[in-house]
C-alpha cells in the first residue's frame, strides 16, 4: 500500500507494547515492529510486558517516554491499553478484537480478500457458509453480507454461542451443502472448530468436495484449501498509518479494520482433489504450501 505524502512528513514518536514471550512467538511482534518502523517520520520505542503489575510497570514506562501515540500488540497489551486510558491514540493489533472503543485492526482476515479469491483458487462457489459468535465476529459477518452482494455470493452464516452450539451448526451445514458446489468458511473467533469437530468437517468436505476456506493456516496443513494469515509487517506499516492518521484527525471515532495484510496458505493436495490447477501467477501469490516438501 503506497504512503501518501503528506503522511511521510509528520515526525511520531510511537510508544509500543507487546508481551514478553520467547522465540518463535516473539518473532511475530519484532516483524510487526519492523513494519512500523517502515513507516517514515516515525521513531519506535518498544516495551515488553512481564507478568504481574503489567498496567503499573508500563503507565510508569510510557510516562517517560514522551509518546504521541500507543500501539499495543497482542491479547495482554490491549488489556493493559484499556486500563491505561491516556490522552494520546491508542491503536491495537495482533490480536482478535471487535469493536470496543480502540482504533486498530483485528487479527480477523477482511471477508473481501476472501471473496476475491474464490473461482482464483477455488472452483467456482456461489453459496458460502460460516459459523460465527455474534459477540466476536458480528460485526464481521456484517460487513462479509455486504461484501458477498458485491462478488455475487449468497452467504448463509449461522450463529453460535457455545463450542457445542456451533457443532450442532457445523453438523447442519453440513447436511445442507451441495457437492462440488459450495464453501465453507472458518472464521476465526471463540467457536472455531477445534479438535473434535475439524476432523469431521474435512472428511465430509473431501467426500462432497466442498471447498473449506480459513484464516489459519494450521487447518489447511490438515485439509482446508486455502487460508490468508498475516503479513507481520504489512500490519505493522498499517498499524503505523492509522497511527498518523489519529494524530492528524484528533476527532474522528474509532476505526477497527479486518486485516488486510496478508499471506496465502494452499493445500495442494486439496486442489488437486477439487480439480483445481494454479498458473504461474497465482503459484507466485501463494507464501505457504502443504503437504510440505521433504
Amino acid at each position: 500500500m503506497p504512503l501518501s505524502t503528506s503522511f511521510a512528513a509528520v515526525p511520531t514518536r510511537v510508544a509500543v507494547i507487546y508481551p514478553d514471550v520467547s522465540a518463535p512467538y516473539s518473532q511475530v511482534f519484532e516483524k510487526i515492529i519492523e513494519g512500523i518502523e517502515r513507516h517514515p517520520g516515525i521513531t519506535v520505542v518498544a516495551h515488553r510486558l512481564s507478568n504481574g503489575d503489567a498496567t503499573q510497570r508500563a503507565d510508569d514506562w510510557l510516562s517517560s517516554q514522551n509518546a504521541t501515540a500507543i500501539i499495543a500488540l497482542g491479547q495482554q497489551s490491549h488489556k493493559v491499553a484499556r486500563d491505561l486510558k491516556p490522552d494520546i491514540p491508542v491503536i491495537v493489533g495482533a490480536t482478535l478484537i471487535a469493536p470496543n472503543g480502540l482504533s486498530g485492526v483485528s487479527l480477523a482476515a477482511d471477508p473481501e480478500a476472501f471473496f476475491s479469491r474464490l473461482g482464483s483458487l477455488t472452483p467456482p462457489v456461489r453459496r458460502v457458509f460460516t459459523v460465527y459468535n455474534r459477540k466476536q465476529s458480528g460485526w464481521l459477518i456484517e460487513r462479509a453480507a455486504k461484501l458477498a452482494r458485491k462478488y455475487d455470493i449468497e452467504l448463509i452464516s449461522k450463529e453460535a454461542e457455545s463450542s457445542r452450539e456451533a457443532v450442532l451448526q457445523y453438523n447442519a451445514v453440513l447436511d445442507m451443502v451441495r457437492d462440488g458446489e459450495d464453501a465453507l468458511w472458518l472464521p476465526l473467533d471463540q467457536v472455531a472448530p477445534g479438535k473434535t469437530i475439524l476432523p469431521s468437517i474435512l472428511k465430509q468436505a473431501w467426500q462432497k468436495r466442498l471447498v473449506v476456506f480459513s484464516s489459519n493456516p494450521s487447518h489447511t496443513r490438515k485439509g482446508t484449501l486455502f487460508a490468508l494469515f498475516p503479513d507481520h509487517r504489512g500490519l505493522g506499516l498499517r498499524l503505523a498509518e492509522i497511527v498518523v492518521d489519529s494524530i492528524r484527525n484528533p476527532n474522528r471515532g474509532p476505526v477497527l479494520e479486518p486485516l488486510k495484510a496478508l499471506k496465502i496458505a494452499v493445500n495442494m493436495r486439496t486442489a488437486s482433489h477439487l480439480g483445481v490447477n494454479y498458473n504461474s501467477r497465482l503459484r507466485e501469490q501463494i507464501s505457504l504450501t502443504f503437504p510440505l516438501r521433504r
